[in-house]
């Protein structure tokens, strides 16, 4: 349960003592608001609700209802024109019930009265054919009675044949008749699977509309009119629903290869909320901000040192571990980026201020728990930069990269399951991590099958066996193979990486055949890259040789 009392001190605080005499009260005014605007933040929802309502002059209780108990009752602002506010109470449990229909509630209730009598229907039509076919099954054992009659044994040949043939005929039709009723009657009860499932979804519909019912706040408003009139009741209020509210970005990128290579990138928005009650025609406003998120710099604490004893040399399987884990921290993270032009007409932008907000330009209708809504946002072309990009240490193939910068101005939030298409086919489904005005970054765009890799370690010494060497030298050659069986040239590059050092006496030496165009790939030590162009059916061969030495009383990990 939420800490109101600390709500109503606050209100207390800002609208005079809360201490008011009910017999002073003139009359109770129920207030029915419906949801007309909502921002979305990531993971948050500002909902306003508003009301119109007749008053005579006086001192009256407004009783504000619908409003679900997912609302943060700290951030509600209750505003009424035409009235003023004298203080307001909200409780949490022990709800007065509420007997107020809606249009929305009734419309839903007669979708269910009609599907159910559509049920009854077809299962009385299925009824009736079922009828037709045990008649006509009564038909056949009354004539099966019928040939075994003792009655017939003095009837002449002639008249026994006639018999039998009247007999078979009736049958047959009979026969006919119950494989046509029985058919008639699978058919209509084929309906019934579609009908039962609108059932289903019109109670889901129902209860989207009256969960408030069951799950709503009382907030009980005192006001003082001075002159009889309509008064205007709007609320705002915080919400994060059940947990799964708000919007996120969602794109998808398309590679066009050519003689050019160009991007397309269509942006849209996924919309969902669970506040308890369904959204009907809303004014829609979207907000890059985060209210729930960090608000002032972290805290600096100062920094303790001590020394101690050295711990025991790990063994050969802790190391693997522990190198595997620094080679895991030490991997790139490589982000990706969108280059976005003009919204569509529907929407309207403004990235002033501290965050960007967009506006769509029409009501927007989302139930509560069971939609998810995607709204197209825009679409652009651009050129870009395409090559292959190969790093033999960890992969088989090589992979198509784009690299193209954000120059929308605005920060692209991260999205997750981005599909990339390549020439019009579905290549991968990747996370979006975001991308800052004006950054640049590359972006995969799924394996070059025809584009090999091949990474052996030709030579190798070391003392002992494992990762720890108890020499005073250590030497290895390693040979990369790149071989293109694509039918197109490539422009490639590849990486790979050669030990490094931060202690005077270890000393590494390495050579690379030939030479990398890069080192220290993105101040990486270590991580070496070469630029090339890899014909159609060429291939292309690296080595790199690399020795260790250090001194004789220390181990080498």
């Amino acid at each position: 349960m939420r800490p109101v009392h600390s709500v109503f001190a606050i209100l207390a605080a800002t609208t005079g003592t809360i201490s008011i005499a009910t017999s002073a009260v003139a009359d109770v005014f129920p207030v029915s608001s419906q949801v007309s605007a909502v921002t979305l933040y990531p993971g948050l929802a500002q909902i306003t609700r508003t009301a119109a309502v007749d008053l005579p002059a006086g001192r009256h209780q407004l009783i504000l209802q619908n409003v679900p108990q997912s609302a943060q009752t700290a951030s509600l602002q209750v505003q009424i024109a035409g009235g003023r506010r004298i203080s307001t109470l909200m409780r949490e449990e022990s709800v007065p019930p509420q007997d107020v229909a809606t249009p929305e509630i009734d419309a839903a209730e007669a979708r269910i009265r009609q599907i159910e009598e559509q049920i009854a229907a077809v299962t009385d039509e299925a009824e009736r054919a079922r009828a037709t076919a045990r008649a006509a099954q009564s038909s056949i054992q009354f004539l099966e009675q019928l040939g075994g009659n003792d009655g017939l044994a003095g009837a002449d040949a002639s008249a026994l044949a006639d018999i039998a043939v009247m007999i078979s005929n009736r049958a047959t039709a009979s026969h006919r008749e119950i494989i046509d009723a029985e058919a008639e009657a699978r058919a209509k009860e084929q309906a019934l699977t579609a009908l039962q499932d609108e059932l289903k979804e019109a109670h889901a519909a129902l209860a989207a509309i009256a969960l408030e019912d069951e799950d709503r706040l009382f907030i009980e408003v005192e006001v003082d009119v001075a002159e009889a009139g309509g008064a205007e009741v709007t609320l705002t209020y915080l919400t994060a629903g059940a947990g799964h509210i708000g919007w996120s970005p969602h794109y998808e990128l398309h590679l066009a290869t050519g003689d050019v290579a160009e991007l397309t990138l269509a942006r849209s928005v996924m919309l969902a909320q669970d506040t308890g009650e369904s959204w009907q025609d809303i004014a829609l406003t979207l907000s890059t901000a985060e209210p729930l998120g960090q608000s002032a710099p972290s805290r600096l604490f100062p920094q303790l040192r001590r020394i101690e004893k050295p711990m025991p040399v790990p063994t050969p399987k802790q190391r693997l571990s522990s190198d595997m884990e620094l080679q895991l921290a030490n991997e790139p993270i490589i982000e990706a980026a969108v280059l976005v032009d003009e919204l569509l007409p529907q929407w309207s932008v403004d990235t002033g201020g501290v965050a960007a907000v967009y506006g769509f330009g029409e009501p927007v209708s989302i139930a509560s728990g069971v939609d998810a809504l995607r709204l197209e946002m825009d679409s652009v072309t651009a050129s870009a930069e395409l090559r292959a990009q190969a790093v033999p240490l960890r992969n088989e193939v090589a992979y198509r990269v784009v690299r193209f910068a954000n120059e929308f101005g605005e920060q692209l939030l991260p999205a997750t399951e981005a599909a990339h298409f390549v020439d019009g086919k579905l290549v991968a489904v990747a996370d979006f991590p975001g991308l800052a005005p004006g950054a640049e970054a590359d972006i995969g765009f799924g394996p070059i099958k025809g584009l090999t890799l091949r990474r052996d370690v030709l030579d190798q010494s070391e003392g002992e066996q494992g990762l720890i060497s108890r020499n005073a030298e250590q030497f290895s050659r390693v040979e990369i193979e790149i071989e293109n069986l694509t039918d197109q040239p490539w422009p490639l590059r590849v990486l790979d990486r050669v030990p490094y050092s931060q202690q005077d006496d270890l000393k590494i030496r390495w050579s690379a055949r030939p030479a990398p165009t890069e080192e220290n790939v993105e101040k990486q030590r270590g991580i070496l890259a070469w630029d090339m162009e890899i014909t159609q059916g060429a291939r292309e061969v690296i080595q790199i040789e690399t020795e260790l030495s250090w001194p004789e009383d220390q181990i080498l990990r």
